[in-house]
This record gives C-alpha cells, sequence and structure tokens, in this order.
C-alpha cells in the first residue's frame, strides 16, 4: 500500500482505519460522522478522540499538495488517486456543509476469477462464457452500480488475455494493475491550475496510433462513448469497459445515450444500430444488501430492430431464471 503518503497527516485512529484491510471504503463526512465499509455493509465507525474541521481540513489540504493538487475554496472538489490505484474523493468548503468530505475506495486485494467463482460472485459457466467471448476478440460492457465490483470483475477477466497482446488502457482515474507487460497505462486528468484537461476521447484517439491489440476503457462516463464506439466498429475488436447502469440491457440504452452527448444531430435510432454493431455482450452486476456483489445477468447483443426500435439480444444467464442458458 502506498498510504505512508497520507498517514501522518491524520489521526492515529484515522490511521489505523486506512491501514484496516477489512475496509474497502472509508468515508469521514465532515465531523458528522465516520463510515467504512467492511465485507460491503457500511459501519458507523465511533473514535474515541474526535476530531476538528480544522485539523481534517488542513489533512485533506495537504494530502491534496502531496498528490500534485490543491483544495481551496475556489476549487473544493477534489478526484484524485494513491499510487496502488486507490480513488481519493473529496468535497471541502464552502460546498460541504459540515466540514470537508472524505471518500477513500482502498484497493486492498485484486481477485482472480477462480476467486470470484468460489465466492459466490459469479458462475464457472458464465466465467467460462465470458473468458471464451474475449479470447474470440468480442467486444464486452460490464455495467452496475456504484461499488458492485465492476472493475474487480475487468480486472479478472483481463488477466485472461495472453500476455503477447498488446494492451492500451484509459482510465479515470487509474486503477487496474493488469498482468500482461506489454500494456501502456494512460490516465484521463481534468483541468487544474497550470494544466490543461487530458479526455478520455484524446487518448482514445491517441491509442489508434500506438498499435494496440485491444483498448480497455476503464469506465465511460461521457461523450467519449461516441468515440470508443467508432473504434470498436472500424476493427478494433477485444475491446471491455465498463459503465454505471441498471441492467446488462440498460447498459446498452445509457452507452447509446453517452455516445448521443457527442453528436445530438445524429438520429437516435442510428446510434443504436451503432451500439449494437459494436457491443458483442454485457454483462450486469449487483451488491447485494448483504453486501455480497454478483454478476447478475449476461446477454448477448445480435442486432438492433429498427422497426420495433430496439436492441436484439439474447438472455445467457439471470441470476433471477436458473433456466437461463
Amino acid at each position: 500500500m502506498n498510504y505512508d503518503l497520507i498517514l501522518p497527516f491524520f489521526p492515529e485512529e484515522i490511521r489505523g482505519l486506512l491501514l484496516d484491510p477489512s475496509i474497502s471504503d472509508l468515508m469521514i463526512n465532515g465531523t458528522t460522522g465516520v463510515y467504512a465499509d467492511k465485507g460491503g455493509v457500511v459501519e458507523h465507525i465511533k473514535l474515541q478522540n474526535p476530531y476538528t474541521n480544522e485539523r481534517l481540513t488542513a489533512a485533506i489540504e495537504r494530502v491534496a499538495r502531496v498528490l500534485g493538487q490543491d483544495l481551496t475554496t475556489q476549487n473544493p472538489i477534489l478526484n484524485t488517486r494513491l499510487p496502488d490505484g486507490s480513488r481519493v474523493a473529496v468535497v471541502g468548503p464552502p460546498a460541504s456543509i459540515n466540514g470537508p468530505t472524505l471518500t477513500i475506495r482502498k484497493f486492498n486485494k485484486w481477485f482472480t476469477s477462480d476467486e470470484l467463482v468460489a465466492s459466490g460472485s459469479m458462475t464457472a459457466s458464465v466465467r467460462d462464457l465470458v473468458v471464451q467471448l474475449i479470447m474470440q476478440r468480442k467486444n464486452g460492457i460490464i455495467a452496475g452500480g456504484t461499488g458492485s465490483g465492476k472493475t474487480t470483475l475487468m480486472k479478472a477477466l483481463l488477466d485472461h488475455i495472453p500476455e503477447t497482446e498488446r494492451l492500451c488502457i484509459i482510465e479515470q482515474p487509474a486503477e487496474l494493475q493488469v498482468l500482461q507487460p506489454n500494456a501502456v497505462r494512460w490516465e484521463a486528468v481534468e483541468a487544474i491550475q497550470g494544466q490543461t484537461a487530458i479526455t478520455p476521447s484524446e487518448l482514445l484517439a491517441a491509442a489508434l496510433r500506438h498499435r494496440p491489440d485491444r483498448i480497455i476503457m476503464g469506465e465511460i462516463r461521457n461523450e467519449c462513448g461516441y468515440d470508443l464506439l467508432q473504434a470498436m466498429n472500424t476493427g478494433h475488436g477485444g475491446t471491455l469497459s465498463t459503465i454505471h447502469a441498471k441492467s446488462a440491457w440498460d447498459a446498452l440504452n445509457r452507452l447509446s445515450n453517452l455516445a448521443l452527448s457527442a453528436r445530438p444531430n445524429l438520429n437516435h435510432a442510428f446510434m443504436r444500430s451503432e451500439t449494437a454493431e459494436a457491443i458483442d455482450f454485457a454483462l450486469y452486476c449487483e451488491r447485494a444488501a448483504n453486501g455480497c456483489r454478483q454478476v447478475r445477468e449476461l446477454i448477448t447483443v445480435n442486432g438492433y430492430d429498427h422497426a420495433e426500435q430496439r436492441f436484439e439480444t439474447e438472455i445467457v444467464y439471470s441470476a433471477t431464471n436458473i433456466h437461463a442458458a
């Protein structure tokens, strides 16, 4: 871990929480409470020695400087990462009313696909089929909500790609730690004082000039969805990405809508057709009330029906329908 970069700035009890391997997310809500995600369940952590907003603000400002950014009243939002990929997100005053809000998503351990199968996160048959699709250079998308295990699943699936292949990985922020030695990791960054923004779309355009065997897009959040679809539809197979969506089928709609945000003059049906042409399969992950993360759906995409204005998909697996095959 690389918490030694930031540990000195925090009170002793907070340091202990940062080093606790059972905690995946640490959430500090100003002085109103500290919460931690342990095994997918959020717990309220009672501190023996409460801190002041002034001390917390000073600690976060120093952390921001160590990570190459500034947190001020003019720039109160910070999204960055530690060297190991752990995410650091801050909203400070005046936007955060009860003192600065700090959330750290820790990357304690990456799991193999065998470990995910053993834990019940997905079935062996789903894993084997998805790996087969990936090896056939099919394009896929992993959908789910925040904390549903999308990135963890992506990493486990990427481990199956031969080490001889060249990967171009584009993320914001950078998280994935891949096994392939011939991999380049690029990180999109927002504009800050003294630095212009580097967008996912710009990095995607650059990737096409670096002879990738596969392009891996961390999370599709904006109009870069259009550029990704164009890359997939012009011969760049084997792409894998994640997206926030409420089902595997909804992921196709979300991707289409994000692509349309870049080219609003295009016909909606055309963009959905482009999405159906580009994406071969979609997975949906979900975090249950007990904290367990599980693959709930796997669909394959066969095309787009212009007459019915809908995606033509086949349900390969559904956790609510054990007879899906």
